[in-house]
């Protein structure tokens, strides 16, 4: 099936740049005008990551970043969002439109890994992008490639992953990170953390290249998800995954069997991203909510959580 993107929309992970200079990264597919970005790079005097010819700063742990005329939606390490408005955005930087900036090297590498999909199970040409470095033409000899997959269903990509031994699976950053950059959610322990992490398929090598792989499903818009949520009591329940899917894509929502009833989780954390398996029991805690006419359970401040339970 082939996976039509259209030209003047934007979607999660595409890069957008303000007049102020930061650059954020789209959190979900929007029609606009109004975008959810989150910071990925501000710029700094003195830092060593150079984009059109200005240096830049990675975001790492920093909170508290402050970008004039934007309003700010979530301040926790990783995690700074703002709401942008259209006429805010001075620059787009497409993830599908990336490979055409990268070093013949860079994408003679990429281009192996396209047509090894293709070949190995049918991914279409034309649904690949980069975001992060490769977007903003920054790659850096220790850098890794942020991978996006446009489609709904990851299954077919990870069968193919896991089943070949040319992919060498591994985390493109460590746990250490992890355990600082994540230490601001209280409830969940390093023991939490390394079972979330434990099953990411989705961070591996392959020929010379460290891929962390993500996917964006272009049908899904995340337009009535950016208005105040009316928020009701908080809860924490214990239940199955009913469908792993929605972990994958930006925002997540994944709905939760938990006996007598099925809730839908909703968070805009990439901590969650790609994190569970269909049939994963859970313990999860947050806020209720009703954006639109959903109900959801919004997992999002440091009090919240989603954990893995062990295999039953």
């Amino acid at each position: 099936m082939s996976t039509i993107l259209l030209e003047n929309s934007l979607y999660c992970f595409d890069m957008i740049e303000l007049e102020s200079g930061d650059i954020l990264s789209l959190c979900g597919n929007f029609n606009g005008p109004w975008y959810r970005g989150r910071l990925s790079l501000y710029p700094r005097a003195g830092a060593t990551r150079i984009i059109k010819g200005v240096p830049y700063r990675k975001v790492s742990y920093e909170t508290g970043y402050q970008i004039p005329a934007l309003r700010k939606l979530l301040d926790l390490p990783g995690e700074q969002h703002f709401l942008v408005h259209r006429t805010q955005i001075t620059r787009i930087y497409k993830a599908s439109g990336a490979f055409s900036g990268l070093s013949d090297e860079n994408s003679e590498k990429c281009q192996l890994f396209i047509d090894f999909l293709y070949d190995s199970c049918r991914l279409g040409k034309n649904r690949h992008g980069l975001t992060g470095s490769g977007a903003l033409r920054s790659i850096l000899p220790t850098s890794d490639f942020d991978w996006i997959v446009y489609s709904r269903d990851p299954n077919p990509v990870e069968a193919c992953i896991l089943s070949n031994d040319i992919f060498k699976r591994e985390l493109t950053f460590n746990m250490e990170h992890v355990y600082r950059k994540y230490a601001v959610f209280t409830k969940l322990s390093h023991k939490d953390l390394d079972a979330l992490f434990s099953d990411r398929w989705k961070y591996f090598w392959f020929q010379g290249i460290h891929v962390s792989m993500s996917f964006v499903d272009p049908t899904l818009r995340a337009d009535n998800l950016l208005g105040s949520f009316r928020l009701g009591d908080r809860v924490t329940l214990q239940g199955v995954i009913i469908d792993s899917v929605g972990c994958y894509h930006m925002p997540h929502i994944i709905p939760v069997d938990c006996g007598s009833k099925n809730y839908l989780i909703f968070t805009w954390l990439f901590l969650y991203n790609g994190a569970f398996k269909t049939g994963n029991a859970i313990e999860f805690s947050g806020r209720e909510c009703v954006a639109g006419d959903e109900k959801y359970i919004l997992v999002e401040e440091p009090q919240d959580y989603i954990r893995k339970l062990a295999d039953q």
